[in-house]
């Protein structure tokens, strides 16, 4: 994971990948038939681990202010990547922007783990709108669509400006602007 978030996909190799992990070249095909087959499970294993981290954040902010948890979070993940020296971004935007028309494979993992995400997304703007906080002229799964798709362009940006403004901007905009009723 930590090589494609570096490196990207295509930039790391097979070796590169069994130095890493300490093991001969040869035992990577005991375990995955292709590059692309290992490709599906870091995307999975990323996917995991990273709904994991933001179910815990949100139910920490939760406790303080329901009503404002999904802004916290992301205000929190953007915060990480001010301290991070490197601006990499998310590794789903950085795959789907790298690998998604070259594997189909790929792309399908790419797909399910973004739904992942956005179904997180849909059910806490469900919750909001029902409390009255958030606008209900629109789904709640079209909202959720719409902070995803400037979640990761803001991250693009944010790799070629080496800045996070472009998504604090973007993350004021949705939270203090867009979603209120």
């Amino acid at each position: 994971m930590k090589l494609f978030e570096q490196n990207g996909f295509n930039a790391t190799g097979i070796q590169e990948i069994a130095i890493s992990a300490g093991v001969p070249k040869g035992s990577f095909y005991n375990y995955f038939a292709s590059k692309e087959d290992f490709g599906v499970e870091v995307i999975r294993f990323y996917t995991e681990a990273s709904i994991g981290r933001w179910k815990h954040m949100l139910a920490e902010a939760e406790k303080e202010d329901s009503h404002k948890a999904l802004s916290t979070v992301f205000l929190l993940v953007t915060e990480c990547y001010k301290c991070a020296e490197v601006k990499k971004g998310c590794l789903l935007g950085n795959l789907s922007a790298e690998i998604s028309e070259a594997s189909e494979e790929c792309r399908i993992a790419l797909q399910e783990a973004i739904a992942e995400f956005k179904e997180l997304l849909t059910e806490r703007l469900r919750t909001g709108q029902l409390a009255g906080k958030v606008r209900k002229d629109l789904s709640a799964e079209r909202l959720a669509d719409l902070i995803w798709d400037c979640w990761q362009g803001s991250l693009l940006r944010m790799k070629v400006e080496k800045s996070v403004e472009p998504v604090a901007n973007s993350l004021q905009i949705l939270f203090q602007n867009m979603l209120l009723p």
